[in-house]
């Protein structure tokens, strides 16, 4: 009897060991899915946080560009108002010109006042001319506005008009005038740089003490000032020194 259990028992042993085995085949199958689960979605995160951190890097480099080009449009744009507003200004402000050298020129005959940067005075045919580039004398919204549009201040923000005041010059050409005889001229700084010298609003000078400015480098700061012309009938009658802050 006991050589039958013993039977039974070795029976039972060898029936149990086929079923280990396959759990433990089905457990190394499970196992090796989770691995192979696990090491696909490290490579697709990997592979996801590679390519974002490319594009991030490449938005990041042309960034700079991006915005260049933006400014190179912006400035491109700023460029033809500015185009369109000086070819305004020359058909609708800019009276002809005289051309250098003082021959005829197309100058209304009535009278009229300039600003403008003298650029010499000289002699021909025994009268007496100066050449003389207009410009345009700014000040308050107007100076702001003009600034803006040259780009000397920013498209926003504070702009500061040092001393309220901005020179401009949109349309630069040379006029040449002749001198009357009797020209009146003002001047402001005349004496200042001189011992004793100082400010003299409107002190009267000679025509010869104005030309000697020119011809001389005694007086520089004269020569870069801009001054006031009146004109008649196409001759410089009255001139005046802008006084300059």
């Amino acid at each position: 009897m006991d050589q039958k259990q013993n039977t039974k028992t070795q029976t039972g042993e060898k029936a149990a060991t086929p079923q280990k085995s396959n759990n433990k085949v089905l457990f190394w199958i499970l196992g090796g899915c989770l691995v192979l689960f696990v090491i696909t979605g490290l490579v697709i995160g990997g592979i996801a946080y590679w390519s974002y951190k490319k594009v991030k890097k490449e938005i990041k480099e042309n960034k700079p560009k991006l915005e260049q080009w933006e400014n190179q449009m912006e400035k491109i744009k700023e460029d033809v108002e500015n185009q369109k507003e000086q070819v305004q200004s020359t058909f609708e402000e800019e009276p002809q010109a005289v051309p250098s050298g003082g021959e005829a020129g197309m100058l209304p005959a009535n009278s009229e006042r300039q600003m403008g940067h003298i650029k010499k005075i000289y002699v021909k045919g025994g009268k007496n001319y100066l050449d003389i580039d207009y410009i345009q004398w700014l000040t308050g919204e107007a100076a702001e506005k003009a600034m803006r549009e040259d780009g000397e201040c920013p498209k926003t923000g504070e702009c500061v008009v040092l001393n309220d005041y901005y020179i401009r010059n949109v349309n630069p050409l040379i006029r040449a005038f002749e001198i009357s005889p009797d020209v009146e001229i003002f001047m402001q700084t005349y004496g200042a740089g001189e011992p004793g010298g100082d400010i003299s609003w409107n002190q009267q000078i000679s025509f010869n003490q104005f030309r000697s400015i020119f011809d001389t480098n005694r007086k520089p700061h004269l020569k870069n000032v801009p001054y006031i012309v009146e004109i008649q009938n196409q001759t410089i009658i009255k001139v005046t020194e802008q006084y300059v802050p």
